[in-house]
């Protein structure tokens, strides 16, 4: 764990192409110290059209689905590193934000190969 969900308006990959932002979900991910590599999964979200604030405005979104269990200052320091690992690579976004979002660890089930 963790599952990180990556949405982002498509034309921030002019600053940074999708393999820069999943090294950075990954890298940001492991800084951390929270989770071993071989648990951290990425997946990115290109869209095509979003509004900031009623306008169209590029914009990036982390979504961090963990196990349950984390308290509530871990996870916050997690999404306060995500955002600001963010903010460098991709200056030019309007809004960035990020949540973490427990899963419930009784009934989590996965196949790992």
């Amino acid at each position: 764990m963790p599952h990180l969900i990556v949405e982002y308006s498509r034309d921030l990959e002019d600053e940074a192409g999708p393999d820069s932002l999943l090294a950075a979900a990954h890298d940001i991910s492991m800084a951390s110290g929270l989770f071993d590599e071989s648990d951290i999964k990425v997946r990115l979200f290109p869209v095509d059209h979003a509004l900031v604030a009623g306008k169209p405005a590029p914009t990036l979104h982390i979504t961090c689905y963990l196990l349950s269990g984390r308290d509530q200052p871990t996870k916050k320091a997690l999404n306060e590193a995500l955002i600001n690992g963010f903010a460098a690579l991709v200056p030019s976004a309007k809004s960035i934000s990020a949540n973490a979002i427990d899963m419930d660890r009784e009934s989590y089930a996965k196949i790992s190969r």
